[in-house]
């Protein structure tokens, strides 16, 4: 995650603007609202030592931005006079204990999953946006050239766990119910010789510095969400390799995507196998759809581009309040 966020760091500096990177984790353990309000109101030192060395770092800049939005009290944050935007991927079923107890804090909230949207103007939020998250293992200096040279030899391609993230992971004990369970023993059922890796694949986890070159040589890849989205770093990377992506939460992967064009959505573990397979066996219309998504990741979603739409909206922001 750190070298994902210093090369969004560098296409910010290549467009001219001064950024700079602080790492909460380097202080402080993650963890949800109602947990660090009981650290604030006690006044834990440890909690205290990371706000300390941010509250340097946000006396320095003009704009502070809030990625991945935790960890920061709502009591220590309104001590600032800077334009604070906050972000977040929101997992809807852990908004509540994340994202809104804190976000009507801040002047613009960024946000990477669309169907958020109306979620927070719904608690009161006014100036809100959608910020595209973008791929995790695509990188715009050396993508093309994979891409250009691939030969496309592998079939169907998944990399993440294979059960998902705990569905109530948030709430009370971690209880050990996973949604993708019985969907992704399905699938590798029907489909055995999918290129999958992570937790709980046979093939275990793959390292980061082969994961490009896996993807550049997929025809199909599969992408599923713990919960309601598109939000995560496949749906971006699948598109950006030029992968034929068939992706659940197909009601809106219009928001990000032309669901039909540029991406296949599906809405049933059925309408999933069945649509691998006739993609599998109609190769050139997977290549049309994934070369329809990669040209549209070149138009909308590098890093660059993500950037450019992102201030564009705070200049809109500090046009519309000067």
């Amino acid at each position: 995650m750190h070298q994902w966020h210093e090369r969004r760091r560098s296409a910010a500096l290549t467009l001219g603007y001064d950024i700079t990177n602080f790492k909460i984790s380097e202080f402080h353990p993650y963890t949800i609202f109602p947990y660090l309000d009981k650290l604030w109101k006690k006044g834990d030192k440890k909690l205290l030592t990371l706000y300390e060395a941010l509250g340097k770092k946000i006396d320095e800049c003009d704009i502070f931005i809030h990625y991945n939005g935790a960890m920061i009290h709502p009591d220590f944050l309104n001590q600032f006079n800077k334009l604070k935007i906050y972000h977040c991927a929101d997992d809807p079923d852990a908004s509540d204990v994340i994202s809104k107890p804190v976000a009507l804090n801040y002047d613009i909230c960024a946000i990477s999953n669309p169907a958020c949207i109306g979620m927070y103007q719904d608690w009161g939020c006014k100036n809100v946006f959608f910020w595209p998250l973008g791929p995790f293992h695509y990188q715009d200096e050396t993508g093309s050239d994979l891409v250009e040279n691939s030969q496309r030899n592998v079939p169907l391609v998944f990399i993440g766990s294979k059960y998902g993230a705990l569905k109530f992971r948030f709430i009370g004990k971690y209880l050990g119910l996973y949604k993708k369970k019985k969907f992704m023993e399905q699938i590798e059922r029907s489909f055995p010789d999918i290129a999958a890796y992570g937790g709980n694949w046979a093939n275990g986890y793959l390292d980061d510095d082969l994961i490009p070159e896996l993807y550049a040589n997929s025809k199909i890849g599969l992408n599923l969400h713990n919960s309601l989205g598109p939000i995560n770093g496949r749906l971006y990377d699948l598109a950006a390799f030029g992968i034929c992506q068939i992706c659940d939460n197909k009601k809106n992967l219009s928001l990000v995507f032309d669901e039909g064009k540029e991406i296949i959505g599906f809405d049933t573990q059925k309408e999933a196998i069945d649509l691998i397979s006739y993609y599998l066996a109609n190769p050139e219309k997977a290549r049309s759809i994934g070369e329809a998504g990669r040209q549209r990741y070149l138009r909308d979603y590098t890093a660059g581009k993500i950037w450019e739409q992102f201030f564009a909206k705070v200049e809109m922001y500090l046009t519309k309040n000067s």
